[in-house]
């Protein structure tokens, strides 16, 4: 049966299936040389002192363990439409944190923090 998806649902499904392939664009020479992919992983909503933050993980898949090799934080409300150029900044930066750990976990996951807008 069909769902109407809420508005928080249809913006969020909306940001993955734009993230997501910039992640597997980005690190197709990561995915060459370790058989490593990156991916997002589950989101939460997170309370701060200025307001709610979406917080992800970016993980590295694949291979014996996954682990998340950055946190993204997305601030403001999802809309339709993203920055590309941003997206593909943010898997950039995530992609040079896993190129350091490859194989294995960092000392703290997700330690390396990005925001987006």
């Amino acid at each position: 049966m069909f769902r109407n998806k809420s508005d928080v649902e249809t913006p969020w499904d909306s940001f993955v299936t734009t993230m997501n392939p910039v992640l597997k664009r980005v690190s197709r020479g990561f995915r060459m040389r370790h058989n490593r992919t990156l991916a997002l992983g589950s989101a939460a909503r997170v309370d701060t002192e200025r307001g709610e933050v979406i917080r992800i993980p970016i993980e590295v898949r694949g291979g014996e363990r996954e682990y998340a090799v950055a946190t993204l934080l997305i601030t403001n409300a999802l809309k339709r439409h993203y920055d590309v150029g941003r997206l593909e900044d943010i898997a950039r930066a995530a992609l040079a944190a896993a190129e350091e750990h490859p194989t294995e976990p960092p000392a703290k996951p997700g330690q390396l923090v990005l925001s987006y807008p």
